[in-house]
């Protein structure tokens, strides 16, 4: 009798394991659904959020400013948007072809006098004094305090890679420059 007792009790434990297990099954398979619709629709939302841009349009334009675009538009367009190169633009600085990334800062310089262009600032120096990453020579960048002729070396293939800086934070993606380094680097160093 002791013996039905416990294969009795034995089967009326094992038929709660098991209808236990059954309900907790149906229960994560629901929430797993419902996690993947949520995932999809963010995904979704996403998707049309990145369809515009916001960027920053300063210097020599008719209406400086922050302006929204479509994704994959031009420097002509951010140009256009901003009324357009006001008289006295340098419009050959400039790539107009260029495609724009969210938040790039896009400068548009104005014409010098021809006294007062400096040999120093087409090759990469500016009058500031500070050397502008895009057109800097290997030995100009190993010019600024930290930069080795690695990290020198570093800075051209990214810039080359890359079609150029659009802000010298950009330069916190090469590697070697970490947040420390930027802090050092970044009142010596110049985009335009």
């Amino acid at each position: 009798m002791k013996e039905k007792k416990k294969v009795i009790g034995s089967i009326v434990i094992l038929t709660m394991f098991i209808f236990f297990m059954g309900v907790g099954y149906i229960i994560s398979s629901s929430g797993k659904a419902n996690s993947k619709e949520e995932i999809f629709t963010d995904s979704i939302e996403k998707e049309h959020t990145n369809d515009i841009i916001t960027i920053y349009v300063n210097g020599a334009v008719e209406k400086p400013g922050v302006y929204k675009l479509k994704e994959n538009s031009r420097i002509e367009d951010a140009i256009k948007i901003a009324g357009g190169f006001s008289e006295n633009a340098d419009k050959d600085k400039l790539n107009l072809a260029k495609l724009i990334k969210d938040e790039d800062y896009i400068y548009v310089d104005k014409i010098k006098n021809q006294g007062d262009t400096l040999e120093a600032e087409k090759d990469g120096i500016n009058n500031q004094g500070k050397i502008n990453i895009n057109t800097a020579s290997k030995e100009e960048l190993r010019t600024i305090p930290g930069v080795g002729e690695v990290t020198a070396q570093k800075i051209i293939d990214y810039r080359e890679k890359n079609k150029g800086f659009n802000s010298i934070e950009e330069l916190k993606k090469v590697d070697r420059i970490g947040e420390k380094t930027f802090e050092k680097l970044k009142d010596k160093i110049d985009v335009r």
